[in-house]
């Protein structure tokens, strides 16, 4: 959607989120792309005049489905939030603290409602300035091939929500937590990783860091009921063990079923990427 000619930003929640119980909001930033579009033709010119400065800002939009606003009734229907000044020689990936809009935004949202953002910069034209949100074509988009499903912008601006990691997952009986009343027995160990403290917070976006979790605990607790084995393979050898048929062997505490998690990070020519990167989460331990 476009107001003015100019896109709006829109982000709904999931689509396939349920009711979302309620969590603090401790951050919300935008990032959005800007650059000189010609940077050869104006370099000697950013060199001159390396002193001037742009100012971009962010707005939050209430248009509903109006593309044209004026006057008075454009100012009714925007609201700034923040702005932004950079140096025409520091451009790149710019990052907007809009953590107010959004928290008020996930307080008294819908199901229907979006967040729509609009981005405005005073000075770009004059500098030839390319802001990815104004659409146009971004410099760093490659052709698409005829195999292609579609072309995704490694440009497009995109919102990063950072919220309380203090919650839980609901976890299935045999996911046995690691705490005072378990002692010795396998289970579950929370273990939070810090992306800093591995030295990976230059090139990882976010998350900052993500409950990893790790298993702990012994295995040989006495005879085990049929149903605790994840497969009759392990029953079969578990009975042999026990009879002292193999020497030497005894189960371990392991993992036994992982989550996946999300990670957006900087890649190859400072383009932004997200994977979604499978079994990085211990959900469940036990004695295979």
């Amino acid at each position: 959607r476009t107001l003015n000619g100019q896109p709006l930003l829109d982000f709904p929640l999931s689509s396939s989120e349920p009711a979302v119980d309620p969590m603090s909001i401790k951050k919300a930033t935008l990032w959005a792309r800007v650059e000189i579009k010609h940077p050869h033709h104006y370099h000697r010119q950013q060199n001159l005049k390396s002193k001037n400065n742009i100012t971009l800002f962010v707005f939050k939009v209430r248009c509903g489905n109006i593309t044209h606003l004026r006057g008075k009734e454009l100012d009714k229907h925007l609201e700034m939030e923040t702005q932004l000044v950079v140096n025409i020689g520091q451009l790149g990936w710019l990052k907007f603290d809009v953590t107010r809009v959004v928290y008020n935004w996930y307080q008294t949202f819908n199901n229907k409602d979006k967040l729509t953002l609009l981005v405005d910069c005073s000075g770009c034209k004059d500098w030839h300035v390319h802001v990815s949100t104004f659409g146009g074509r971004s410099p760093h988009v490659v052709e698409p091939s005829l195999n292609s499903k579609s072309a995704q912008d490694p440009d497009r601006p995109f919102l990063v929500v950072r919220t309380d990691p203090t919650a839980v997952k609901r976890v299935r009986r045999r996911a046995i937590e690691c705490d005072d009343d378990v002692k010795g027995q396998c289970c579950k160990q929370r273990f939070y990783v810090s992306f800093a403290q591995l030295g990976w917070d230059d090139w990882i976006i976010a998350p900052q860091g993500y409950y990893a979790n790790y298993c702990r605990g012994n295995c040989a607790t006495g005879p085990r009921t049929p149903d605790t084995f994840p497969n009759y393979y392990t029953h079969v050898i578990e009975e042999y063990r026990r009879m002292d048929r193999l020497a030497g062997m005894q189960p371990c505490c392991a993992p036994l079923k992982f989550s996946p998690m999300s990670l957006i990070y900087f890649g190859p020519d400072s383009n932004i990427i997200k994977r979604d990167l499978p079994k990085m989460v211990v959900d469940e331990c036990g004695c295979p």
